[in-house]
């Protein structure tokens, strides 16, 4: 049972963190797309996908600490 957990807590933290890395890249690297996509679309996605990945990291410490109230 630990080791399901601990399993579901890095995949978690590394799914968070690949939502990140995502928004980062088109942040930081809008040369690489085409011109036919508004920058500001791109802005929005990269905003939206970046609150996603923070959302889901932060969520893995809210749902161990209630694990371990519960226990």
């Amino acid at each position: 049972m630990i080791k399901q957990s601990t399993a579901s807590i890095i995949t978690s933290i590394l799914l968070s963190m690949t939502f990140i890395g995502i928004a980062m890249y088109i942040l930081f690297v809008p040369d690489s797309a085409s011109h036919h996509v508004s920058k500001d679309d791109l802005k929005l996605y990269a905003l939206l996908t970046g609150a996603y990945g923070i959302w889901r990291f932060v969520r893995v410490f809210l749902v161990r600490r209630e694990g371990e109230k519960n226990v």
